[in-house]
């Protein structure tokens, strides 16, 4: 951060969040939401390339990304027209990671997000999967525990808890 006399300032990280959630009931899904198999997502170039884009926009994880990428097993995906708006990874074994919710910067705070994940849960409801995780900022408690019912399981910083 830049202070007013120019000098860069510290700021504290936002600490991450652990979510757990353990789907019981089909969530609403207001936006059409495709879930797919990552082989069928790779068939799409275009929608890889715009999936890249939007990475490497938003995320400054590349390590991270290149880590998960060999476990995701599905893509969620949100389209408006030809145009990928937005998606997210689904990494599983026996539970379900949730990984890269990312939306269209000039498209978000319309429910894509949490469209996207609710459709998630209501695929892991219908597969039997046990539980979904997810790690996310705090500021995005919002959205996780609030709109998608998921739980604050642990923290970076065990005061952000407040469970």
């Amino acid at each position: 951060m830049v202070c007013q006399d120019g000098q860069r300032q510290a700021v504290a990280a936002e600490p991450n969040l652990y979510y757990i959630h353990v789907p019981t009931q089909l969530r609403p899904v207001p936006v059409e939401i495709e879930f797919m198999p990552v082989a069928q997502f790779l068939e799409e170039e275009g929608l890889c390339k715009a999936m890249w884009d939007l990475v490497t926009r938003s995320f400054k994880t590349r390590s991270k990304f290149l880590a998960i990428w060999q476990c995701v097993q599905f893509v969620a995906v949100h389209r408006r027209g030809e145009e990928l708006a937005g998606f997210l990874f689904v990494s599983t074994p026996l539970n379900w990671q949730i990984d890269y919710v990312t939306v269209r910067e000039d498209l978000r705070g319309q429910g894509i997000a949490a469209a996207l994940v609710n459709e998630t849960l209501n695929q892991a409801l219908t597969r039997k999967v046990p539980y979904v995780m997810l790690t996310s900022r705090e500021g995005l408690r919002p959205l996780y525990e609030g709109t998608c019912g998921f739980s604050v399981v642990g923290s970076d910083s065990p005061a952000a808890v407040g469970v």
